[in-house]
């Protein structure tokens, strides 16, 4: 039974602290601004503007959420069988040394933006974690999902995938 509810919880949406969304609500961006900009953990920005012409997908993650853990090794995995999507992970830790942390700790292969004052999150709406954006090749919002199933992995992303082609 305990594992069972283990599993259950790591699946499930975490909901984002109460400060990161009085945050996320009062940055104050135009929802209906048509570029993205991200500082990248590598250097650089990342522009939704500059992959015009091919899809881009957004992981929004944290450290502090479970389902986090098993959903960015997947994505990474999904994202090498479909290397025409650009993908990002967002990590929207207010501190940089707990999403370093957390890569530490969890193995996957993408590129990482930092959204510390949750600016992109509350662009879209995002109240709880994991939370997916998969953009077309014009840069408009096709397709969002939160939370993380194994059991369903990314059926409903392949099918938002599927629509685009």
């Amino acid at each position: 039974m305990w594992i069972l509810f283990t599993a259950t919880a790591l699946a499930a949406p975490e909901m984002i602290p109460v400060e990161v969304f009085e945050a996320a609500k009062s940055a104050g961006l135009d929802e209906h601004a048509t570029d993205v900009e991200i500082p990248l953990r590598d250097g650089g920005t990342f522009r939704l503007s500059e992959h015009a012409g091919r899809p881009v997908l957004l992981a929004f993650w944290a450290s502090w959420c479970g389902p986090c853990r098993l959903e960015l090794p997947a994505l990474s995995e999904w994202g090498s069988a479909h290397p025409d999507v650009a993908i990002y992970a967002v990590s929207v830790d207010k501190q940089r040394a707990d999403a370093e942390r957390f890569m530490k700790s969890v193995a996957f292969d993408l590129p990482v933006a930092f959204d510390p004052e949750a600016r992109h999150l509350g662009r879209y709406g995002v109240i709880s974690m994991p939370t997916m954006f998969l953009f077309d090749g014009e840069g408009s919002l096709a397709w969002q999902h939160t939370g993380y199933s194994r059991e369903r992995g990314f059926t409903e992303l392949d099918a938002a995938y599927g629509a685009l082609r």
